[in-house]
């Protein structure tokens, strides 16, 4: 399972519809829907986001796959030493306390969720117009 920055992971592409995933994917295991998103979670731990604002295309991707690589390297479950030094673009977002910690990467525009010194999860976002702030969707080559 590999992690493509501002891609997606594998064959899934940020701004696929509801329907291209549903192809890709089959069913999810799990939905829910507010007013700003729809979030669809599948099997395989991966979580996805259709946002209202992204005319509820696919938004955002989160991978909490242990078998998941960014860089051909391991990622998720590493330590928060191994984390800062095969990763080192991250830097600090937020910390939680005992909530976890978040970190950000602004050239791979991925957040990275650290909970008990771990890698729990990866989000994958798209790459955005600095102009007004719309996506840069991927291509689909399904």
């Amino acid at each position: 399972m590999n992690i493509l920055p501002k891609t997606g992971i594998d064959k899934i592409r940020l701004g696929m519809s509801k329907q291209d995933i549903t192809k890709l994917l089959g069913q999810p295991i799990s939905t829910e829907s507010n007013p700003e998103d729809d979030i669809w979670e599948f099997k395989n731990d991966i979580e996805l986001s259709f946002q209202k604002d992204d005319n509820y295309l696919l938004s955002s991707i989160i991978v909490s796959n242990p078998s998941a690589l960014l860089e051909s390297k391991k990622i998720i479950g590493i330590s928060e030493t191994e984390f800062f030094s095969d990763f080192p673009t991250f830097e600090l977002d937020e910390d939680f306390g005992e909530n976890g910690k978040s970190y950000w990467s602004d050239e791979l525009q991925l957040m990275a969720w650290l909970f008990e010194g771990e890698v729990f999860n990866i989000t994958i976002f798209p790459e955005y117009r600095d102009s007004d702030e719309t996506p840069i969707w991927p291509k689909k080559d399904i």
